[in-house]
């Protein structure tokens, strides 16, 4: 708009200097171009003199944690800007960097956001900065292509006792009690933890890695435990956070956590499109696989739960070291633990109350029947994963 402004009255003052030999003329358009050269030469050098870097703070994040990222715009030339306008083109929902600064010769300019983010990876840029010299006769935009990607892990809560998940093979739930029972052969080493007893340390492993590590043994070595995520296509209810799908999600993360903290190797199936696996393991490395396949889980699948379990069951060496998480009110994957199971054996079913999660809450009353197959832990919408447990639940069974 100025441009064009400038160029309307640069052709009249030209037109009335050649036509009578104006003065006043001749001396708008010496100065409208010299106007324009300075403003031409303004804008180029303040393109090539600013800079831009966003870099996340420190990680990683679960869902709801507050993500923190830091800009830094730096002017390396002499001439000040302003206004510089910087634009955050990230797609995240709810989260918008953008802002307006004025930089002086030589300066930098830091600050921080601060803002909750979703389960998932998130791509942070690209960015763009507008700036224009004083006149607004050249404005310039510069873009700034990808800079990262952060990944945002499922929401972790302290759960409570799920039975036998954390009995067998002397992995205690460590919940105001002594020491664990130690088998009499060691076969590794892990992560120290605290409920483990000072006998169980390993120093030459300390000694060599500067942190406190704990001997594995044997029957640890048996004690795998499968869970396993129903993620079939729309069987979410609610949107966002406040959905079905991350509460069950969030429990799946939950429980995973736990049980590693206590020994176990943890194992996940996800009946997702791709029917996810993660190998039993242990570790820190092997939670970080795990939460980042949990991080990224979908509810895109279309196989039955009950064809999942199956299919996979029959070939679980564990079938007592089982939690099925899941929003599937019907009680066909019931009939399949069942069939799947041997005497003395019960599994842990995580259900996750969809109808609770819709508008009105239409909550689902839950057959007793399922009692007599396996351990039962019901999620409504609201409730706290840290006080929810299966013997809080008998009102919501029926």
């Amino acid at each position: 708009m100025a441009r064009a402004a400038m160029a309307t009255v640069l052709a009249v003052a030209g037109f009335f200097a050649f036509i009578d030999g104006s003065a006043l003329g001749f001396a708008l358009v010496y100065t409208g171009v010299l106007l324009g050269l300075v403003a031409f030469g303004w804008s180029w050098w303040s393109a090539r003199s600013v800079s831009l870097s966003r870099r996340p703070l420190t990680g990683p994040y679960s869902s709801g944690e507050t993500f923190s990222e830091r800009f830094t715009v730096s002017n390396r030339g002499a001439l000040p800007l302003s206004p510089v306008h910087i634009r955050d083109r990230s797609r995240i929902t709810g989260y918008d960097a953008s802002r307006t600064v004025a930089l002086g010769p030589h300066q930098d300019l830091t600050w921080e956001t601060a803002q909750p983010l979703r389960r998932g990876r998130h791509q942070l840029g690209p960015t763009e900065i507008s700036l224009a010299d004083p006149f607004g006769l050249f404005p310039r935009r510069l873009r700034f292509p990808e800079a990262s990607t952060v990944l945002v892990y499922p929401a972790l809560h302290p759960i409570p006792d799920l039975g036998t998940s954390w009995s067998a093979a002397g992995v205690d739930s460590g919940r105001g009690r002594g020491p664990r029972d130690l088998p009499p052969s060691a076969s590794g080493v892990r992560e120290h933890d605290p409920a483990d007893g000072m006998s169980r340390i390993h120093w030459v492993s300390t000694a060599r890695t500067g942190r406190l590590m704990s001997r594995t043994f044997d029957s640890e070595e048996a004690a795998d435990l499968l869970i396993v995520l129903d993620l079939r296509h729309r069987s979410s209810v609610g949107e966002g956070p406040k959905s079905s799908l991350e509460a069950a999600v969030s429990a799946a993360a939950s429980i995973a956590h736990a049980a590693l903290r206590h020994g176990q190797a943890v194992s996940l199936l996800a009946s997702d499109r791709h029917l996810s696996r993660v190998p039993a393991g242990r570790g820190q490395s092997h939670e970080r696989r795990l939460l980042e396949a949990l991080a990224l889980a979908m509810a895109d699948g279309q196989m039955p739960l009950e064809a999942v379990l199956q299919s996979h069951l029959p070939s679980w060496r564990s079938p007592d070291q089982l939690v099925i998480i899941t929003s599937d009110s019907q009680g066909g994957w019931i009939d399949a633990v069942a069939t799947s199971s041997e005497p003395g054996n019960r599994a842990v079913g995580v259900f996750v109350d969809a109808g609770s999660y819709q508008v009105p809450a239409r909550p689902t009353l839950v057959p007793r029947q399922w009692r007599l197959v396996l351990d039962l832990w019901v999620i409504q919408q609201g409730d706290d994963l840290a006080r929810t447990g299966a013997w809080e639940e008998e009102a919501r069974v029926g």
